[in-house]
């Protein structure tokens, strides 16, 4: 069994299932900060994410942007999925988030495959349920809680297993993801700084307790 197989026997423990994705999906490796999806397209693949993160933003006519949700390996987009399966324009834009591999399914493919296979119809469901409960968390980010609140929560979300404390970004980056002026990011970064709860760099921020 091949690392691509195994790893979709982990999401999908039904042999068919795998191999009917494998054989009707698209293995594809793209750079980071490179845009897969544009606000406006029409969806014909959706990703599911192997290694690496892709990025789901929106914007609006001034070019302020905001983060909708990450795409983590073993995930795939719950937008595209629902654009695609409607035949509507994506309402988002995606930009991979580091070096990434991932499985391109045709989404007529993928909506015969929904019909037939219960465990991923299953999967499809769970995954709109995850990202509903983080639009209710965003909603109640952005109405209730201080940009400083919200930022650690981006920090969280920023870390991974194999980076755990090393966050490669830019203070310009986060202030557009999180929708706020670069000034004021730059601004509380250098007081959690003081606080002791990370290191500022050059591109890259240190987490040592963000608790």
């Amino acid at each position: 069994m091949n690392e691509l197989t195994s790893f979709l026997h982990r999401l999908f423990p039904n042999q068919q299932l795998v191999s009917k994705i494998e054989s009707e999906s698209k293995l594809m490796e793209i750079q980071n900060d490179v845009t897969i999806l544009n606000i406006g397209d029409y969806i014909k693949v959706v990703p599911l994410v192997i290694e690496g993160r892709i990025k789901v933003m929106r914007n609006d006519e001034s070019g302020k942007e905001i983060l909708l949700y990450y795409i983590n390996p073993g995930e795939s987009c719950a937008l595209s999925i629902a654009a695609g399966l409607n035949n509507k324009k994506s309402a988002a834009y995606a930009v991979t988030n580091n070096n990434t591999k991932l499985l391109a399914i045709p989404i007529d493919k993928l909506d015969s495959m929904i019909k037939v296979y219960p465990y991923l119809n299953k999967f499809v469901l769970e995954l709109f349920h995850k990202r509903f409960n983080e639009l209710i968390d965003f909603i109640d980010a952005i109405s209730f809680k201080n940009v400083d609140t919200r930022l650690i929560k981006y920090l969280e979300k920023r870390q991974t297993p194999e980076n755990k404390n090393y966050i490669y970004t830019t203070h310009k980056q986060i202030a557009e993801e999180l929708g706020t002026a670069r000034e004021v990011v730059s601004r509380l970064l250098k007081q959690l700084e003081k606080e002791g709860k990370l290191k500022n760099h050059r591109g890259m921020i240190e987490i040592i307790d963000l608790n």
